[in-house]
């Protein structure tokens, strides 16, 4: 073991004054003891480099979690009629992510209709992590409004109403996207111009009476064909009833989508 002595000769031609100094108060002490202080800081140190070697680690672009958002939502309404408008709530700029190497997984959480206020969850699986994005979503679709101020009892025709676009995610209650649908239904209640016309709105009738000439529509999507028949049974709207091709004689089963029409879907 090197004396006190020599070690401070050895050590003596490389280290400044404060080095010196220290090890001078060093060599009145323990040798031991004095060498506990310097091992604490060279763990501190190694700390401290582990530390920024991970912060320097790619980071995830937060601009990437609202495109992944908002190109989730398009793939979701590119198959529905209408249209929507959404905006994602503010992330916070100094969120610190590890950058994602495989897709964003984006799914809502929670409230499954993307109607209104919605929470989506973008997650990324190879680094095990997930991020909680808030949006306000507008549903736009073209619904039957009252053209008019509609008294109590009022019998629907086509001059009383309006396809007129509206925001369906604040509309309360359900509604009809084609005048077809009430045309001929009678108003429960006073209806003033503008309001949507829903169900709760109207007396609920038989839209086909059995025995009754109605028009039968078949239709595969493209093509359309009309032609007279008979009800065999009565039906509101929605309600699949047995009808009469009076051309052929045929009996099939259609669809009631009006007052005295019914529809047929190949």
């Amino acid at each position: 073991m090197l004396g006190k002595h020599a070690l401070k000769h050895r050590l003596k031609p490389p280290l400044n004054h404060w080095l010196n100094h220290w090890l001078n108060q060093c060599l009145k002490q323990h040798l031991k003891q004095c060498l506990k202080p310097l091992a604490l800081s060279l763990s501190l140190a190694i700390s401290l480099v582990t530390s920024t070697l991970v912060t320097a680690q790619p980071l995830q672009d937060i601009n990437q979690l609202e495109a992944a958002a908002y190109q989730w939502l398009d793939q979701q309404f590119s198959q529905q009629p209408g249209r929507y408008e959404a905006r994602l709530s503010n992330l916070d700029s100094r969120l610190r992510l590890a950058a994602c190497a495989s897709p964003l997984v984006v799914e809502t959480q929670g409230n499954s209709e993307l109607r209104g206020r919605v929470n989506l969850k973008v997650s990324c699986l190879d680094k095990n992590w997930f991020i909680y994005l808030s949006a306000n979503i507008d549903y736009y679709l073209s619904v039957v409004v009252a053209r008019t101020d509609l008294q109590r009892r009022a019998q629907l025709s086509a001059a009383m109403l309006n396809l007129t676009e509206v925001d369906v995610s604040r509309v309360r209650g359900d509604y009809f996207t084609s005048l077809d649908q009430v045309q001929g239904a009678t108003l429960r209640n006073r209806v003033r111009a503008g309001d949507v016309i829903s169900s709760k709105n109207l007396l609920i009738t038989d839209a086909v009476n059995r025995n009754e000439q109605i028009s039968i529509t078949a239709t595969n999507g493209t093509l359309s064909v009309r032609m007279r028949g008979e009800a065999l049974d009565s039906g509101k709207v929605g309600d699949q009833v047995r009808v009469k091709n009076l051309q052929s004689g045929r009996v099939i089963r259609a669809l009631v989508v009006g007052r005295g029409k019914v529809e047929v879907r190949y």
